[in-house]
């Protein structure tokens, strides 16, 4: 029987991609549909007073011109709360706000129209500081919090506040030898996905249904979400997944699907939009901004005793996830290291900047850059070195997460730390006079999947068709990290078929159950698992209806490339004819897999419970780097990346994944940000916000850690995520070991880093 798991299979999806016979959102078309232009907010905090679509309606090739007054049935939406406008309706938040919608023949035409649309605003006082919108007598984005609360905050702007106990954070601090506080901040950055939003819709009036096809990283979610802000059935509303152009989070949020959904209802016609760059970046979903204030005690062999922190997210105008990614920011702020003592508060604060969602590492890349620096900064404190003071308090077997979770597998921290340690070697010699060489070190966890007691679930079927193909139907959303290949692997593993044989459905909301979302580095286990238990289901059956009509008892059966084989006999028959027969028998091969592990809610006064997360990833990178003294410059030169993903069922995918996933955080930790002034986006575009090139991309080791016993198929567990978290801290490790002086803020730019060593001087 030949192994397909743990083997590096080229993806199945790459040929179509390269060869240009990829269909996405944008190459949907149909010959009759009319193009949508959105007017947005041009402040981000007004009052309505009118809004005249007289002139726009008169431009020949104009079909409609929408706004909320014309669609009064129209509902909230929102991921978690139902908190953000389809079309605002008294005030704006943020520039993001869709006011009103033209339809027109052409995409000149619509852009042209929207022009001409009036709109009487009243400016109010805006809000962008996450501190200043938590004053009870600062402007309030929201007229009411969507959390009810009794703390002195402002009720409009507080939309949530968690808690984190664990021992007794007064008998750590007096424990302690030394006590050391400091400040870390994150920005606020764009997740640049290659493709900008789109999409293209069509309303059916005999059923009542919209049909749409727009990228997404939860076909079932946005469905149910589109249906109650559209007012309809969960039936009527038919998502269908294109190719996916790039996500790293941002299509979890709505984009065009509802306004493409509404307009095509509305017009009766096919309602295409496609959105440009820069207004994808002034109104879709950032990465939180974030603060994190740490107060920690520890002793002078280096044990950490005492960890308090204050960690404050920005979330923007709306929710989004923010409440869930600022939980997590605050319950993943001390690291996978073994703290007996925890104390920690975090607020999630509405303000007028662009909403913030979900971005690759969800609240934990955040707080990676934030512990981490800080895990460094102690060390030096007591003079210890950062390796050594890691693995001293890394947590193991037993040990148990901030949570109170109690670790019994997969748990290869320590492994990560000491194999990317040997794997690197030494600190090499600066190139100039003026360069100087630095070497830094980042450790993460990371829980896979939503946890926290939320409903966590992925289905799947598999089933031999009449010419003999296995059909896989799985919702879940491949955004380009190789799911379709690892899925494609496991039914080749457990059917002993070859790939080319296995062909995966395209999602659809009416065709394929819920996987659940792209997200949570989860889908290797959710629907990994799903997969695994259906294609098992399916082997069971093939085997009872095969030693029925081979009159042999299962173990005499193989299945091999599509032929079940008698052992020892020249007898066999193909799992098409078998298909034929079991069907006509009234009982198909055809098998169905759920995987719906349970998680514990989190205690909402201590935040503790036993299992919060069904496994935790762990990734260890060293990073070298060379900084220019005179300019700030800061190159980074090479890169050790050493994951513990408990199985690696394709080794080039993970791979691939460690090595984009540090492209990611070079771009986090030294150049990206969406900068806001007074809730205006100030660099919209790729020639103003900076990303990563193939000229800034080091040579990238990736040194696979298999502790090999995770609750996914085979033994895996998530990497998408982890992939990226500890690039950014590694670096700023690297940039003190350099040059001796520490940035507290990202990015670390130039300007910033030649002015913190004019300070230092």
């Amino acid at each position: 029987m030949r192994a397909f798991v743990g083997q590096s299979v080229p993806r199945i999806d790459g040929p179509g991609k390269v060869m240009g016979k990829a269909v996405y959102a944008a190459d949907y078309w149909t010959e009759d549909m009319l193009h949508l232009k959105v007017l947005r907010a041009p402040h981000p905090h007004a009052r309505i007073i009118n809004i005249d679509t007289a002139r726009a309606k008169e431009v020949p090739g104009v079909h409609s011109v929408v706004t909320a007054a014309d669609v009064p049935w129209l509902k909230n939406f929102g991921i978690i709360f139902k908190d953000q406008e389809v079309l605002v309706r008294e005030k704006t938040r943020y520039m993001g706000d869709a006011l009103a919608v033209v339809a027109a023949e052409t995409e000149t035409i619509a852009r042209r129209a929207v022009k001409l649309i009036e709109v009487d605003y009243e400016p109010l006082p805006v809000v962008t500081d996450p501190e200043e919108a938590l004053k009870p007598d600062a402007p309030k984005v929201h007229e009411r919090g969507y959390v009810p609360h009794d703390h002195p905050y402002n009720q409009g702007n507080l939309l949530m506040m968690n808690h984190l106990h664990k021992g007794n954070i007064e008998e750590g601090f007096a424990q302690a030898d030394i006590i050391l506080e400091n400040e870390y901040r994150t920005q606020s950055i764009d997740h640049v996905p290659l493709q900008p939003e789109s999409g293209l819709a069509i309303y059916n009036p005999e059923n009542g249904r919209i049909s749409l096809w727009a990228a997404t990283q939860w076909l079932h979610d946005t469905a149910q979400d589109m249906a109650h802000a559209l007012d309809l059935g969960h039936k009527d509303i038919q998502v269908v997944q294109p190719v996916i152009g790039g996500a790293f989070g941002r299509r979890e949020d709505i984009s065009v699907h509802l306004l493409i959904g509404m307009m095509a209802k509305v017009t009766g016609r096919p309602c295409r939009m496609v959105m440009g760059r820069e207004e994808s970046m002034i109104t879709q979903s950032k990465r939180h901004p974030f603060i994190f204030r740490y107060k920690t005690g520890l002793k002078k062999d280096g044990t950490i005793t005492a960890w308090e922190a204050e960690v404050i997210g920005d979330t923007g105008a709306y929710a989004s996830t923010g409440n869930a990614i600022v939980r997590q920011a605050l319950y993943t702020n001390s690291g996978p290291y073994n703290i007996p003592n925890i104390k920690g508060t975090c607020y999630t604060v509405y303000t007028n900047n662009t909403y913030a969602g979900a971005m690759r590492g969800f609240g934990a890349c955040e707080s990676a850059f934030a512990y981490e620096s800080h895990m460094d900064f102690m060390a030096k404190a007591i003079g210890m070195d950062p390796v050594e003071f890691r693995l001293k308090n890394a947590i193991d077997l037993g040990c148990s997460t901030a949570n109170g979770q109690i670790l019994t597998t997969s748990v290869g921290v320590k492994d990560t730390i000491s194999k990317a340690k040997e794997a690197f070697g030494q600190k090499g010699e600066a190139s100039a006079p003026h360069k100087r060489r630095g070497v830094g070190m980042g450790t993460i966890i990371f829980g896979c999947g939503y946890g926290e007691g939320f409903p966590d679930h992925s289905m799947a079927t598999v089933e031999v068709t009449d010419k003999g193909k296995i059909l896989v139907r799985t919702a879940a959303a491949d955004v380009g990290q190789g799911l379709q290949t690892v899925l494609t692997q496991i039914v080749a593993e457990e059917l002993n078929v070859s790939p080319e044989a296995i062909e995966l459905l395209q999602g659809d909301t009416h065709h394929t159950k819920n996987a659940g979302s792209t997200s949570a580095s989860r889908q290797v286990i959710f629907t990994g698992n799903a997969i695994k238990l259906a294609a098992e289901a399916l082997r069971g059956k093939i085997f009872h209806h095969a030693s029925i009509e081979l009159k042999r008892h299962h173990p005499e059966l193989s299945v091999v490339d599509g032929e079940i084989i008698l052992h020892g006999h020249q007898q066999m028959m193909s799992l098409a004819e078998l298909a034929a027969i079991a069907k006509a028998k009234g009982d198909p091969l055809f098998a169905e897999g759920w995987y719906f592990p349970k998680t514990d809610a989190p205690d909402p006064v201590t935040g503790q419970a036993d299992c919060v997360y069904v496994a935790y990833t762990f990734n260890t990178q060293f990073v070298e780097v060379e900084v220019d003294i005179e300019t700030g410059q800061v190159d980074v030169l090479r890169v050790v990346a050493a994951p513990d993903v408990g199985k690696a069922l394709n080794p080039a995918g993970v791979e691939a994944q460690s090595e984009g996933g540090t492209i990611m955080g070079i771009g986090y930790a030294l150049m990206e940000e969406q900068v806001m002034r007074d809730g205006r986006t100030l660099n919209p575009n790729l020639s103003t916000y900076l990303i990563p090139t193939a000229m800034d991309v080091p040579d990238v080791k990736t040194i696979i850690v298999e502790s090999g016993d995770a609750c996914g198929p085979y033994g895996a567990k998530g990497i998408g995520e982890p992939a990226m978290i500890p690039t950014a801290p590694a670096i700023i490790n690297a940039i003190e070991d350099a040059i001796g002086v520490r940035i507290t803020d990202l990015p670390a730019t130039p300007e910033k880093i030649l002015a913190a060593l004019k300070q230092k001087k």
